[in-house]
């Protein structure tokens, strides 16, 4: 029997309250509508880079479901977040891409994450959160999310805001997403 001091249970409780101040902060923003905010910030890094997914990559990047991601597509596209269109070099699939719409949604997802983590981390120190981190990327790389050679976020993340040209480790990395 679990305690209520169990890491794991600490840990799905801690996730739980995080969610729960992530959709407050969505609602004072006005994207209480957004189901899915890591499909938008993938799709988000990925039309940065001047590429495009379909549907099934994209589902395999953030290691969801087909269907999943299908029903989150179908609620984006009805909310004008995301835009489908045939793929012109295999006219069976077909790719998706962020909207404009989309991208003023991802800023605004992005300052509630930003404003629940505060709020979470609010006495911590930056030492602290530094460990905090660590403490994360290895029980990623535990769970085989993240291996040792390749340190890596488990999601993409944000464009680089000059613009600049993709070394050849993120071009690595992104191959992996």
């Amino acid at each position: 029997m679990y305690e209520r001091n169990e890491p794991s249970v600490l840990f799905h409780s801690l996730h739980h309250a995080h969610k729960r101040q992530v959709v407050t902060e969505q609602k004072t923003r006005g994207v209480a509508d957004l189901g899915a905010p890591l499909i938008l910030l993938t799709l988000y890094y990925v039309d940065s880079k001047g590429k495009k997914l379909s549907q099934r990559d994209l589902a395999k990047r953030l290691r969801l479901s087909p269907a999943t991601v299908a029903v989150s597509l179908k609620t984006m596209e009805r909310s004008g977040y995301i835009c489908r269109f045939p793929d012109e070099e295999d006219q069976r699939r077909n790719l998706v891409s962020i909207t404009e719409k989309g991208v003023k949604a991802m800023e605004l997802c992005g300052q509630a994450f930003r404003a629940a983590d505060d709020r979470m981390l609010a006495d911590f120190t930056p030492e602290e959160k530094e460990q905090l981190t660590g403490f994360f990327v290895r029980m990623l790389r535990n769970l085989g999310v993240t291996t040792p050679e390749k340190e890596r976020p488990p999601f993409p993340p944000p464009p680089d805001p000059e613009g600049g040209r993709e070394t050849q480790e993120e071009t690595e990395r992104d191959s992996q997403w």
